[in-house]
């Protein structure tokens, strides 16, 4: 293997992880109220799928690490500007968040 760590992609049992939160959000960019169970489906598939793609595009930039960090995720985001300032947005929030908490 010289040296490289292999990962490979895990399949997960279907457990209908975002059945509750989806359908709104597809209420909210045009699709009817309630959305057919089969089209909701369909999007947690890609969702799960995509969420694992760059779960192991950011293992494979850890490299021989043993953590995947913030910086992993930027990393493999920075050719899509829109999730990059997303990503950096939430990271700003949580830091006000704890600063918040850290006061009171």
């Amino acid at each position: 293997m010289d040296g490289q760590v292999e990962i490979t992609k895990k399949q997960f049992p279907r457990h209908k992880l975002f059945s509750r939160e989806l359908p709104t959000l597809m209420y909210g960019f045009g699709d009817t109220s309630p959305p057919l169970s089969e089209s909701v489906d369909v999007l947690e598939d890609i969702l799960i799928d995509y969420i694992n793609n760059v779960c192991i595009q950011a293992a494979k930039v850890s490299g021989r690490r043993s953590k995947v960090t913030v910086d992993d995720f930027k990393f493999v985001l920075r050719k899509d500007p829109k999730k990059l300032a997303r990503v950096e947005e939430l990271i700003a929030m949580n830091k006000e968040i704890e600063t918040a908490r850290s006061l009171f």
